[in-house]
């Protein structure tokens, strides 16, 4: 008998349902905010501050920073945490037994939650760490001969870029570069670099749904349907946009798409997922090829990486219930709504400039902004002495010399975006890193402290 028909065979489910004991009593503030609030729609809601003080409760461990670092890790929720410890007891107890348990009934449980989520089968998704992990499998293990192409835009992670440039070291494979427009441009105008850009050796384009540099929502499904129709497969990264806007796997249309779940989904640390067609099983090569007969269970071909957090995957279908009771329409108005609030007020500050387009179509709140002659690194680092976590988004890999992303999640508060935004922090930073001018006293620094 292979080893993962015997797991589940040995025995019986370890804890199915964990969350129906763990959540309820945060459910219930959920369900007691929202009937305070009536039938209201979601974008009244999340103009609401008292409604997400009450969500904010599951949230927020600490007042000694204020995290607009989201789009990177956001925090996993109390009940959440508390079902994954929980999990993590159990694994104690017969590891080994326990580890094949949890795999084969809790961690089904949640594969078929998540996919239904994100508009696919349950036997097409595979558990991974990370979207990095989900994206290198693709890219690592897809079929390609020396003088293919992979396409890629000029927002991916610069992870994957470097695992494209190794294959390009390592197998003699080219990487073509194709720009996303400029806020200035319409956002289709991908469509066409993209089909100009794929020529008779082009076999993989990776695309990310939303920009990990700027936040903005890139017209994936247009674009795979054109590079599709040319006979090229799509790998498309919704790490930034998995747990906040629709995904549906089926609706895009892609051959691949990989997502990290800790991020918007405020899932434990260290979940993925991957999701392929079917036809590419067994085509694409895993990154750890498991010893036993996959037929009957073929995501085991890209979940396998050894002994992994069985307990951290299994607690997903905990991520995903609390998630549902906030509802991602409403998370979706409140991420909106945080976003416009804090971009309103820093436009206006002179030698600002926000990065991300403006069109509805193609934000959705995260964005990154600039401030002319000021070194972003120096910036994030000023802004944390203050307790404020955003991220650098300038660097290797980087469409932009100088960006600094910002995604708040819904536990934000307004003021806290107000003590981001203060007139009196910019005019003082800014201040502060000009040279003094003979004629003008030198900066005390006084409006810093």
């Amino acid at each position: 008998m292979e080893r993962r028909e015997f797991m589940r065979f040995s025995g019986i489910a370890i804890a199915a349902g964990l969350s129906d004991r763990l959540i309820p009593g945060y459910r219930s503030v959920v369900h007691g905010a929202l009937s305070e609030t009536g039938e209201a729609r979601a974008e009244v809601l999340a103009e609401d501050e008292a409604f997400w003080r009450k969500i904010r409760q599951a949230y927020v461990t600490t007042t000694d920073l204020v995290d607009f670092d989201n789009a990177n890790t956001a925090p996993t929720p109390a009940p959440v945490f508390d079902a994954y410890v929980q999990r993590g007891r159990k694994l104690r107890h017969a590891p080994a037994e326990s580890f094949g348990k949890m795999w084969n009934n809790e961690t089904d449980v949640a594969r078929k939650a998540l996919a239904a989520l994100l508009g696919s089968a349950p036997s097409r998704l595979a558990f991974t760490l990370n979207a990095t992990v989900a994206l290198n499998t693709v890219l690592h293990g897809f079929p390609l001969e020396r003088g293919d192409e992979i396409l890629v835009t000029n927002h991916e992670y610069p992870d994957m870029v470097e695992t494209v440039l190794q294959r390009q070291r390592r197998d003699g494979i080219v990487m073509k570069v194709v720009k996303i427009p400029l806020p200035n441009e319409s956002s289709l105008d991908l469509v066409r670099r993209v089909t100009d850009a794929i020529g008779p050796r082009t076999r993989l384009l990776l695309i990310s749904h939303v920009s990990a540099w700027s936040g903005e929502i890139l017209p994936v499904k247009a674009v795979t349907r054109a590079a599709r129709a040319k006979g090229v497969a799509v790998l498309v990264d919704a790490a930034q946009s998995v747990g906040v806007l629709d995904v549906s796997f089926d609706d895009i249309g892609c051959d691949f798409l990989a997502t990290s779940l800790h991020k918007w989904v405020a899932a434990p640390m260290g979940t993925g997922a991957l999701i392929m067609r079917q036809e590419h099983f067994g085509r694409v090569l895993p990154l750890h090829p498991p010893s036993w007969d996959t037929s009957k269970y073929p995501t085991d071909l890209y979940e396998w990486t050894g002994t992994f957090n069985m307990a951290a995957y299994a607690a997903v279908n905990d991520a995903l219930d609390f998630q549902r009771t906030i509802g991602l329409e409403r998370k979706r108005a409140r991420v909106r709504y945080l976003g416009e609030y804090w971009q309103s007020r820093l436009a206006s500050t002179p030698g600002v400039r926000i990065l991300t387009p403006r069109e509805a179509e193609r934000r959705f709140g995260v964005a990154s902004f600039m401030i002319e002659g000021v070194d972003p690194a120096a910036l994030v680092k000023h802004l944390r002495s203050k307790g404020i976590l955003v991220q650098n988004k300038a660097g290797r890999h980087s469409p932009f010399a100088n960006a600094i992303r910002v995604s708040p999640g819904v536990y934000a508060t307004t003021e806290e975006l107000d003590q981001f935004v203060r007139e009196r922090t910019w005019s003082c930073w800014r201040s502060s890193t000009r040279p003094a001018h003979r004629s003008r006293p030198a900066h005390r620094g006084t409006a810093c402290s």
